[in-house]
């Protein structure tokens, strides 16, 4: 609770104090492969789409999901079908999940809602970047605890550990 006090008051604008502690350094932008299927953001968002549009569950659920075969069908099946991702992705068999890269991730014993962050109206791109200005998504942004520490000290919300970790009690 020490730590977690000293970030919220170290990461207030105008504290003049550094923070106790920096994040560890990470190598940023990181790419995370190439995707099944190539999937173009910027082109859909121009195409004035939403995130929810692909990634149900992002405004309404603990994790934003990825689009499966037959999502991404409801406007393939009319619209760029001569493009080769589009063919691949109409051969796969209807149901099928794609096997996407995820590009932003947070370790298992961390406890993350996109609904709560959602609801606060945060923005996707707050946490995840320019996405629609993106042809190729890479991690820009760094998901390490101390980042979102300084995000929730910024906005006064607390930082107290079993918001995001179970302490086992």
């Amino acid at each position: 609770m020490a730590i977690a006090a000293a970030a919220a008051l170290a990461a207030l604008p105008g504290s003049g104090q550094a923070p106790p502690y920096q994040p560890p350094p990470e190598d940023l932008p990181r790419e995370v492969g190439p995707q099944p299927i190539p999937f173009d953001h910027r082109l859909h968002m121009q195409n004035r789409m939403a995130c929810v549009d692909c990634h149900p569950g992002a405004t309404a659920s603990a994790q934003a999901g990825l689009p499966d075969r037959d999502k991404c069908m409801l406007c393939h099946q009319a619209i760029s079908v001569e493009s080769s991702a589009v063919r691949k992705l109409a051969a796969l068999p209807q149901g099928s999940k794609i096997r996407w890269q995820r590009v932003y991730q947070v370790p298992d014993f961390v406890f993350f809602s996109h609904a709560e962050h959602a609801a606060e109206e945060l923005a996707c791109a707050d946490c995840h970047g320019p996405v629609q200005d993106r042809r190729v998504l890479s991690q820009e942004f760094s998901t390490n605890m101390v980042v979102c520490m300084n995000c929730h000290a910024q906005r006064q919300v607390s930082n107290e550990c079993y918001l995001c970790h179970d302490l086992g009690q």
